[in-house]
């Protein structure tokens, strides 16, 4: 057996749609979740602890880690057992938060075994247009798992069975993130079956103009563009109902110009300001934050992030 080394992969959160490319954009953050992977001929069945030691917050069959690992021997090594192994994880990003730990967990199986592939049939390894094709086919969505893969603003498609196209850019420095995460979760299978099965023909083209601005905001970096970008008519509306209780701090932050996007299906919400108006307009912002949540009785976190340039990151012991 080839001897295989201590693989330590951090992959990015996501942050998809971005207010109108629903499935179609998503952008990388600086918040990470990390695993280390141990082989060795003393281990002979898969394990995955924290590595705080606490529970592990997901059952084996939602172990996506796992999943994708097998997944990519039965597609491109059919005829390899898959090497069993021990894994830590050190996770930041919240489950069913919509910040992408399930792309985090897709990403990281994928890429570790595709490591494993190299050491054991290098010659047989997929060429990277067919395993970026395979990490967009596995999770459906590759408004999340690309930009975690890739790093940066990834406007991403595959549709109908045709064959991946995305382009990537990198995001303004001269606009301030923050991540609000609400303490409740948000399934993205139950989110989804909150949307209308067809949309208005104005809707649709009400969200290509802003796909089209978002686009300029990239190129020219004007921040009155993104704010303009940011606007949704096909998924936002459907997922912060009057009846949610996100929508009073919606509405909030729409009545006083501050541009914001649900991040995937939620419940996090992006919130951008101009980076040079942070200083003056931040602590105003914190305030009504605290004060229309504490309304509505619901704990938060919220703080600032950045962008993540680089995408997956894999190292070796």
């Amino acid at each position: 057996m080839i001897r295989l080394p201590k693989i330590l992969i951090q992959v990015p959160g996501t942050s998809a749609n971005l207010g109108p490319g629903f499935d179609l954009m998503g952008l990388a953050l600086d918040l990470h979740n990390q695993f280390e992977f141990s082989f060795s001929k003393e281990i002979t069945e898969p394990k995955t602890e924290l590595k705080n030691g606490n529970p592990l917050p997901f059952s084996e069959k939602e172990d996506l880690v796992y999943q994708s690992y097998l997944s990519y021997f039965k597609k491109f090594l059919p005829n390899v057992t898959p090497p069993p192994y021990h894994c830590k994880m050190s996770l930041s990003l919240p489950l069913k938060g919509g910040l992408g730990s399930s792309a985090s967990a897709i990403v990281a199986g994928l890429s570790l075994a595709r490591e494993v592939h190299k050491r054991l049939e290098p010659t047989s390894l997929p060429m990277e247009p067919v395993f970026t094709q395979y990490l967009a086919e596995f999770e459906g969505h590759p408004d999340n798992t690309l930009p975690a893969y890739l790093g940066g603003f990834v406007f991403a498609y595959s549709t109908f069975g045709e064959k991946l196209r995305y382009f990537r850019k990198k995001f303004p420095s001269s606009v301030a993130i923050f991540v609000l995460t609400p303490e409740f979760h948000v399934s993205t299978e139950e989110s989804r079956k909150t949307l209308p099965k067809s949309y208005a023909t104005a809707d649709v083209i009400f969200n290509l103009s802003r796909i089209g601005a978002w686009m300029h905001f990239l190129d020219k970096r004007k921040f009155g563009d993104l704010l303009v970008g940011l606007e949704d008519k096909m998924h936002t509306p459907y997922r912060i109902p009057k009846t949610s209780p996100l929508f009073p701090l919606a509405d909030t932050l729409t009545q006083a110009g501050i541009g914001y996007c649900l991040s995937g299906s939620g419940p996090s919400l992006l919130v951008f300001l101009e980076r040079k108006s942070v200083k003056t307009k931040l602590a105003e912002l914190e305030k009504t934050i605290s004060t229309v949540m504490g309304e509505a009785k619901i704990p938060y976190s919220f703080k600032r992030v950045k962008p993540d340039g680089l995408g997956v990151r894999i190292q070796f012991k």
